[in-house]
């Protein structure tokens, strides 16, 4: 299997999300990306009183493009909920080249603009796959008290 094929199934794979949380119980009714993943036991999303936990959302490839890739698709989560990036409050980013994740960081800002979130970046020897070079985890407010 190509490395870009691995990585699109895991991201699939990581798109599983709770189906009570979306405002339906059927599964039917729930996109199958987004329904929780059983094999590995985990939501890509978990609603807990008026906070949003985002499992961590991955990426290979060209630093840039893994950086574009993984912010797109957590932007895609957020929306399931009806928030934007101006909802998160802590951000957790794992990469396995700081120099690299620092270098593109303005492909991040676009993302959330103005607002700055508290975040922590750490540099891992490596993912859960092995081409897998940037993963990132939020934690968004869904009734901003601000």
């Amino acid at each position: 299997m190509s490395k870009t094929l691995l990585t699109l199934l895991f991201i699939l794979l990581a798109m599983g999300t709770q189906a009570q949380e979306m405002g339906t119980t059927s599964k039917e009714s729930t996109p199958k990306m987004l329904r929780p993943n059983q094999e590995w036991n985990y939501a890509q999303a978990y609603r807990s009183g008026n906070l949003l936990y985002i499992s961590g959302t991955v990426a290979s490839g060209p630093m840039d493009k893994a950086i574009d890739q993984v912010y797109r698709t957590l932007q895609m989560t957020l929306k399931q909920y009806n928030l934007d990036f101006t909802h998160v409050v802590k951000e957790n980013l794992y990469t396995t080249n700081m120099e690299e994740t620092s270098k593109h960081h303005l492909v991040r800002k676009k993302f959330y603009g103005t607002h700055t979130p508290a975040a922590t970046w750490v540099q891992v020897v490596r993912l859960l796959e092995p081409n897998t070079v940037l993963e990132v985890e939020l934690i968004a407010e869904i009734k901003k008290t601000e």
